[in-house]
């Protein structure tokens, strides 16, 4: 269903399980069997129960948080700081400044991977990184240099993942005895973002080449010229969102929907695409051919879309957090979807009814 521009676009809040606030932008989404934990800008942390919506706990840090993953305890980086949270009570198990500002955290097994980078105001660009190793009882291990800022980070065999904006770009692969291999992606654009897959990762660049390693093998993609802004990937399939408005499958389809790509998902039954061009609109489109089905609106940007399972949330750049049991959705559009209809039929007749009298 796309609407025409007379048509007034429905909200997506109004298919949503459960609405909350976080009070300030929402920095991290997280989904984790019944608790869904989100952290805002200003160093808010709350959990909420899903089955319930109601707030477990809510924990206030130095903002802003950058990213944090859910193990036996919650770890998560702010500002300069690396913190262990009680899942079940929310309280601070521990804290680590690392002395530095925090960015990424990735967890396996027993260790904990940070990285830390540095900002020159007077050159306006990144000139020192960090990677911290510690052990869940927030010991550190190992500290390992490097020049650039990793945008991606994520454990692929027996290796750290990094990719690496300049001035090398690419992305260093760092095996359990610190060693650093730096690898070389073609264009020597910067990298953007990058996911985890089932076969490896992706790599989206400023340049709109994406990297796609499967195993050992490394492949380039030209998808557009515009920025890599938004990425996801479920069994073997991915689709990539540009900073224009284009989206690409790797089953072979593109579709152009207008403004900043800034999230993506796939459910189920859709495939959910927000952009920004003014206004937010939420997509919902044909998995097998990118055809729009559906679109809503929403009053802010939104951030962040996470799925686990029939779980979906989604949050916006005021704090707001929706979330979304896709098993039920159909029936909630179509059950709006009457009612819309039932409306925009009385309008119309009231018009007419209006006509005949003049």
């Amino acid at each position: 269903m796309v609407l025409g521009m007379n048509m007034q676009m429905r909200q997506i809040e109004d298919l949503a399980s459960f609405v909350r606030d976080l009070g300030s932008e929402c920095t991290t989404l997280n989904i984790e069997q019944n608790y869904l934990v989100a952290g805002s800008k200003l160093g808010r942390i709350k959990l909420w129960e899903i089955n319930t919506g109601q707030v477990k706990w809510s924990l206030d840090v130095d903002g802003p948080i950058s990213d944090l993953e859910i193990d036996e305890a919650i770890y998560l980086t702010a500002s300069a700081e690396l913190h262990a949270v009680n899942v079940e009570s929310g309280g601070l198990e521990w804290s680590k400044n690392i002395e530095g500002p925090s960015d990424l955290i990735e967890i396996d097994k027993d260790i904990i991977f940070v990285t830390s980078s540095l900002y020159e105001i007077e050159i306006q660009d990144y000139t020192e990184s960090t990677l911290f190793k510690f052990n869940k009882k927030g010991e550190l291990l190992e500290s390992i240099d490097f020049e650039e800022k990793a945008w991606f980070m994520k454990k692929n065999n027996d290796e750290i993942i990094l990719g690496i904006g300049r001035p090398r770009c690419g992305f260093l692969g760092i095996d359990n005895e610190n060693k650093i291999l730096h690898n070389q992606t073609k264009g020597n654009s910067p990298v953007n973002m990058g996911i985890k897959t089932n076969t490896g990762f992706l790599l989206g660049h400023s340049d709109g080449t994406i990297t796609e390693m499967n195993g050992k093998v490394c492949k380039y993609i030209q998808c557009g010229n515009d920025s890599i802004t938004a990425m996801f990937s479920t069994n073997i399939s991915w689709q990539v969102g540009n900073s224009n408005g284009s989206l690409f499958s790797s089953e072979g389809w593109r579709v152009e929907l207008g403004g900043k790509i800034s999230s993506i998902v796939e459910t189920e039954d859709y495939i959910w695409v927000s952009t920004i061009s003014g206004n937010t609109i939420i997509h919902l489109l044909d998995r097998k051919n990118g055809s729009i089905k559906y679109q809503f609106s929403h009053n802010n940007e939104i951030q962040l879309m996470k799925l686990s399972h029939y779980n979906l949330a989604i949050s916006d750049e005021e704090g707001k957090i929706m979330f979304f049991d896709t098993r039920t959705l159909n029936k909630r559009i179509e059950a709006k979807s009457d009612l819309d209809q039932n409306i925009d039929k009385r309008n119309l007749l009231k018009k007419r009814l209006r006509a005949l009298r003049e």
